[in-house]
């Protein structure tokens, strides 16, 4: 069909083609093209064979999902009995040719599977699946961005068949899995039949299963290494759907490993010192830039570096006070310095710092004669002179005894039994006397409001718990949501996590139901989260009707919240019904339920 579409050719009176650009799949050409009306460059994948209807529509539906991570689906269309689907061009190099130069670092591969599994799940959530996942299709940006091309498209033109919601969901987890494989060892794990014709060489197998990415490259994270060896196992083990596989590899940085599509590779081998230079230019490019460092000048280095006699910089010795010693100044030092006169240390001073401001001479330490004005003179030591007595420690063991006494005449009088201040009668005295043995009152009177509690019917028990999502029949983190009525407050059931508490403006919210062991009254719920904010409204209904009903209680998320009934109910499913998330400790949106209890 290459005659009726070709360079030069205007497709729909509107896209004028370009260029040939390569294309992975038999009986599809792609192109660089203009659309003429907006006047901007576009993407059009020419349908020359195969399933030409399914693909355009598959495209279609494609085109309802907005992402910024997914390749937008722009016009679909007929042209002279050949179909075409245009989108906007994509400027990012595939992550197959991003791992020809190596595999990425852990961190990068974590970051770009990451960003592609949070499109996909936007997608998943609108109905829409990829299912024909490979590293030609997954791209980034110069400027970090990650692009996923081929949504829904490729799988229909594979004559890949759709199946029940959670295998495809599986389907689009493994592969993202896969890719980040590949990432991390720069091999692609095969296990379909399109796979054969990926540009990626193929990883190798153990027991018909991959090798683990940490036996094949070095400084992989467990973390990463296990989901790998757990997700492609022989076994349903790991993710099920995309979101869950952003929660196991949440949180990621910066992505910096994206160069242009059109980058050419340089030849390797005898191409001369240019070819040489331009790859490690590329290679550099690559690499974050080396930290600038600032040269700076030790102390030591500095006094080692003052010429002789100079003074150095610090901090002056005491000054000595000017006094006349009581002892001779004819001692050793002054008569080794004859010349010099009395030994004295002026403080020395660096010309580059502020002056020292004098030291205030001190207040004389007796009446006798003053000191020399030499430091070393006096060796002796002065007669202790009396210590005055203070008064301190004695007040203070007073007035602990005080404080002690009265503490113990509070205490008797605490608990002190009442004394009943009237003297008793005679006739009170001989009674008293006459009959020892006078019975106490019944307990009549507590045990009445016991009636009401055994007249209201059994205690409610959660018979059992599940998850309810009204964009999503299967539900939400339906697995291990038993922890949320376990009786252990250290486990916690807890949601995906959205960038705001609305879900993302996915959905309006999501629940969960508690069937109760028969028809019971109940009277409040009371929650134990990871968290706060949010709101939380309950209901006597199901999770096919989670708003109907009457409004029993609503209210705002913390780490014990208690929602008491205005009126008790008879029920025998109780619907939690959640508006808004509350935040984590870790500052997430996402719900963290430790323990629900019903009264």
């Amino acid at each position: 069909m290459t005659e009726e579409v070709g360079r030069g050719t205007v497709l729909a009176g509107r896209y004028r083609v370009v260029d040939a650009l390569p294309s992975d799949l038999d009986g599809v050409s792609v192109w660089h093209a203009n659309d003429q009306i907006l006047d901007r460059p576009v993407r059009v994948r020419i349908l020359q064979s195969g399933a030409v209807a399914p693909a355009l529509d598959a495209a279609r539906r494609a085109a309802l999902v907005t992402d910024a991570r997914l390749v937008r689906v722009l016009d679909v269309g007929m042209h002279e009995g050949v179909g075409y689907v245009v989108s906007e061009q994509i400027t990012g190099a595939s992550l197959a040719q991003l791992v020809e130069r190596g595999p990425l670092t852990p961190d990068q591969a974590r970051a770009v599977v990451g960003e592609a599994a949070a499109a996909l799940e936007v997608a998943r959530r609108r109905g829409v699946h990829h299912l024909a996942l490979r590293p030609s299709v997954v791209h980034v940006s110069a400027d970090g961005r990650v692009l996923v091309s081929g949504l829904a498209i490729d799988a229909a033109l594979l004559g890949t068949a759709l199946t029940d919601p959670r295998a495809t969901s599986r389907t689009d987890t493994v592969d993202l899995v896969r890719l980040l494989y590949t990432g991390l060892t720069g091999r692609w794990p095969t296990d379909r039949d399109h796979d054969r014709d990926t540009s990626v060489q193929p990883a190798p197998v153990l027991d018909g299963r991959p090798v683990p990415p940490a036996e094949i490259a070095a400084g992989v994270p467990n973390d990463l290494d296990t989901l790998c060896v757990v997700t492609l196992g022989p076994h349903e083990d790991g993710p099920h759907t995309p979101g869950e596989l952003v929660h196991e590899l949440e949180p990621w940085g910066e992505i910096r490993v994206g160069r242009a599509a059109e980058e050419p590779d340089e030849p390797a081998g005898a191409g001369g010192a240019v070819a040489a230079g331009a790859a490690a230019a590329a290679a550099a490019a690559d690499r974050p830039a080396a930290p600038v460092r600032v040269a700076r000048q030790s102390v030591r280095s500095a006094f080692d570096e003052l010429p002789a006699g100079a003074p150095r910089p610090g901090t002056p010795p005491p000054a000595v006070p000017r006094r006349q010693g009581v002892l001779p100044a004819t001692a050793a030092p002054a008569a080794a310095a004859p010349s010099a006169g009395p030994a004295t240390y002026p403080p020395a001073v660096p010309a580059s710092l502020p002056p020292v401001a004098p030291t205030p001479e001190p207040e004389p330490w007796d009446s006798g004669p003053a000191f020399t004005d030499d430091p070393f003179t006096f060796v002796e030591d002065e007669p202790e002179t009396g210590r005055r007595f203070d008064p301190t420690a004695l007040v203070l063991v007073i007035v602990g005894v005080v404080v002690l006494v009265g503490l113990v005449f509070a205490a008797r009088a605490l608990f002190a039994p009442p004394v009943d201040d009237r003297e008793p009668g005679a006739g009170q005295e001989t009674a008293a006397q006459e009959d020892p043995a006078t019975p106490e009152p019944a307990p009549a009177a507590p045990e009445e409001p016991a009636a009401p509690d055994q007249a209201a019917g059994p205690v409610p028990v959660v018979a059992s718990i599940r998850t309810f999502d009204p964009t999503d029949p299967a539900g939400e983190r339906v697995e291990n949501v038993e922890l949320a009525v376990d009786g252990d407050p250290s486990t916690f059931w807890f949601s995906y996590t959205y960038n705001r508490p609305d879900f993302g403006g996915l959905k309006e919210g999501m629940g969960l139901e508690l069937a109760l062991a028969g028809q019971s009254t109940v009277s409040g719920v009371t929650l134990h989260v990871n968290g706060t904010g949010g709101n939380v409204e309950v209901r006597a209904t199901t999770a096919e009707a989670p708003t109907e009903g009457e409004l029993l209680a609503s209210g705002t998320l913390s780490q014990d919240t208690v929602l008491t009934f205005a009126e008790p109910v008879q029920a025998s499913t109780i619907v939690l019904y959640f508006t808004e998330l509350p935040t984590n400790a870790a500052g997430q949106f996402r719900l963290e339920v430790t323990e629900i209890t019903v009264s």
